[in-house]
């Protein structure tokens, strides 16, 4: 794409309750509360084998020389709330989702890749778990719960339209979660995530970002200004440990050209997005007509935590 997005220091790690606040975020913040169970009752298959974090935290589980170990140094793998009753566990799954003949069959296929892939988590952390030191333990386990219970309630605070399809939305950012932080725990870093840039507040046509962390990031093109640049309102919805902003990780990019933008009152500088919360904030970038590569239209609006990037074209 031939672009060199700029690294920025800082920490970074959708209907909401109404959908009108995003146009206006541009010019205001909005700030959203209200932690949500994830409503998905899709079950996913479990046809195949266990994985070898489920025996490591049964109560059977014990240690190298053969005695019970304590409770509370045991490991414990994740249970999906949508296939309660047993630590996640492989199961077949269709290749593709969304060719899927209704709705709680697409929601059953994303379910079972997310348990899939939730298997693979465990056998990472499992993995780092039976190396660690008892403190270290101990915050592999204060970690992986926190992140589990913040995933369903940041799923369900980005889609609030009310239909159907908030279903298999929630399935689809379920996965994506459990992707994210399968590249986390296993220290992969993503390819450069291409995501749409748009301008319809529809939550369901807002492209989400979500970082390593879980935290979830979308933009929405709000309107142009006199300058012929546009403002655009950032939709943050913030993960297990919560999201503090860094305004000049937010900025637009086309090869050398970049424009960092005007913040919109009130400053949103480091304000701590709290999880399972959603925070909108506008930024004005008004040098966009000054774009010497406009014409060949590979320019975005860009996040740089450092890396991965995350682009909306």
């Amino acid at each position: 794409m031939g672009r060199r997005p700029m690294a920025c220091p800082g920490q970074g790690t959708g209907r909401s309750a109404s959908m009108a606040g995003l146009a206006a975020a541009a010019l205001s913040v909005v700030l959203t509360g209200a932690l949500a169970g994830c409503g998905n009752s899709g079950t996913s298959a479990s046809t195949g084998t266990t994985p070898s974090a489920t025996a490591a935290a049964t109560p059977a589980a014990t240690s190298s020389a053969g005695t019970t170990a304590p409770a509370a140094s045991r490991f414990v793998a994740i249970v999906e709330p949508f296939d309660p009753g047993h630590p996640a566990r492989t199961g077949a799954a269709p290749a593709t989702c969304g060719g899927q003949s209704t709705t709680l069959a697409i929601e059953k296929c994303y379910d079972a890749k997310t348990e899939n892939t939730d298997t693979q988590v465990d056998a990472a952390q499992l993995a780092a778990y039976q190396s660690a030191s008892a403190s270290q333990r101990s915050t592999i386990l204060a970690e992986d719960s926190a992140w589990l219970a913040a995933r369903g309630p940041v799923c369900t605070k980005a889609y609030q339209g009310g239909g159907t399809i908030d279903g298999i939305d929630v399935a689809v950012c379920l996965l994506d979660e459990s992707t994210a932080r399968l590249d986390a725990v296993k220290g992969i870093t993503p390819p450069e995530a291409m995501l749409k840039a748009t301008d319809n507040t529809d939550p369901s046509a807002l492209s989400w970002y979500t970082t390593p962390e879980g935290s979830r990031i979308a933009m929405v093109d709000t309107q142009g200004d006199a300058s012929g640049g546009a403002i655009i309102a950032w939709v943050i919805i913030g993960g297990a440990d919560g999201f503090v902003i860094n305004p000049s990780q937010f900025y637009f990019s086309d090869g050398s050209f970049t424009d960092h933008g005007v913040i919109q009152p009130p400053s949103p500088s480091f304000h701590r997005v709290a999880p399972g919360t959603e925070y909108q904030f506008g930024i004005d970038y008004t040098h966009l007509s000054a774009d010497p590569n406009a014409s060949k239209g590979n320019g975005g609006y860009v996040y740089v935590p450092g890396t991965p990037v995350a682009i909306w074209q």
